[in-house]
């Protein structure tokens, strides 16, 4: 980007305003976009063996610990779509405690819906800043210098039996949208809790905002952080939009119908 770019780009910003990067589209494929794929579908179009086969979790003890995992958010905004969800996406799952979560409200209401859960495994920036930190360096459990966490978030899912509801996607947010749209796959929920840097927040709001279902719902973890609040309320503004708080949640309605 050039200097006069970032210049309109800058003013843009101290003005309210964002110059938008712009998506290709994927090509569509035959028997694919049109529709779109079902949820139920979902986990043999991403994996030819099924990730859980085979994986021995006896050897990780259950340990789910994250952050705002528990809320009673997840049981709310469930709980008012039980009869008419399909798909939940999740960006950003660590070691998968709000997925299990949301997957015991699903079990609990009784409905089949699938939770694809989108995460790179590595960690987010502040996971690699302080190298003395117990829970986030020391929980990217490195071996050999890479991160390990994402065995631990499947044995997570083993051990509360969720293994046919949630699908793992070891991919960035980005590539894992573009795959989301060539399949014309589209969700009811979509929790994002990925990066907490303005421009990464920003980027999965464009970027899952035109995934949701018509009716559903955008939401998030993290109001507190500068660069999420600050992310959610410049695409709020953009695109006229309403924030409502939903316990720790932010929450952006869908009203396309």
């Amino acid at each position: 980007m050039g200097f006069a770019q970032r210049l309109v780009k800058s003013l843009a910003y101290r003005m309210g305003y964002s110059v938008k990067r712009l998506r290709p589209a994927p090509p569509a494929r035959d028997g694919v976009v049109e529709g779109g794929v079902p949820a139920d579908e979902i986990a043999c179009r991403l994996h030819k063996v099924d990730p859980y086969e085979g994986f021995d979790y006896g050897g990780y003890e259950y340990d789910p610990s994250g952050w705002g995992s528990q809320s009673p958010a997840f049981r709310k905004l469930i709980g008012e779509r039980a009869d008419r969800l399909g798909l939940i996406v999740e960006v950003g799952t660590w070691k998968g405690g709000s997925a299990i979560e949301m997957a015991d409200a699903l079990e609990g209401a009784g409905s089949e819906a699938k939770i694809l859960c989108i995460d790179t495994w590595l960690g987010a920036l502040e996971f690699w800043t302080d190298l003395d930190d117990p829970e986030r360096h020391g929980g990217l459990a490195l071996k050999n210098g890479y991160p390990s966490v994402y065995y631990q978030f499947l044995a997570n899912v083993c051990h509360r039996g969720h293994q046919g509801r949630v699908v793992p996607f070891p991919q960035t947010s980005a590539t894992a949208a573009l795959w989301l749209r060539a399949n014309g796959v589209r969700a009811d929920l979509i929790y994002i809790d990925g990066s907490h840097e303005e421009e990464g927040v920003y980027a999965d709001l464009c970027d899952y905002w035109d995934l949701v279902a018509p009716g559903g719902v955008l939401f998030g973890d993290d109001w507190g952080w500068d660069g999420v609040r600050m992310a959610v309320q410049r695409f709020a503004r953009e695109n006229l939009l309403d924030i409502r708080h939903e316990s720790d949640k932010w929450v952006l309605d869908h009203r396309e119908l």
